[in-house]
């Protein structure tokens, strides 16, 4: 049992994926606003993670710069907005399943580009 626990873990987490998607689609069918999914989805991430972060990461935070504020607002913006707003919106027009396809190529499409411009 112990040798299946990462297997066991991987398949769960991709189940979780594909109902997320599920629920991400009927909202987006019923008529939600999914930029508003977005920022609850955010929110509630801040909301959790941010005590945990202030508590474990407490004598380790590096000096609020400038620099420092510029990244993690670059980082907010590309990394999390933006992927997810191109994902919901992608998912609005298409499938479920043809969404998540696309996302779990994302790796290969990153080595590929990674080979060709390296």
């Amino acid at each position: 049992m112990h040798g299946a626990k990462p297997a066991i873990v991987m398949v769960t987490v991709q189940a979780a994926f594909a109902g997320v998607n599920v629920m991400y689609k009927l909202a987006a069918n019923d008529g939600m606003t999914l930029r508003l999914v977005i920022a609850y989805r955010l929110l509630f991430a801040t909301a959790f993670i941010s005590p945990l972060a202030l508590f474990f990461e407490r004598k380790k935070r590096p000096k609020l710069t400038g620099m420092v504020l510029f990244q993690a607002f670059c980082c907010g913006l590309f990394g999390g907005s933006l992927a997810q707003n191109l994902y919901l919106e992608s998912l609005t027009l298409t499938s479920a399943t043809y969404a998540a396809a696309m996302a779990n190529l994302a790796p290969a499409i990153t080595y590929i580009m990674a080979v060709s411009f390296g």
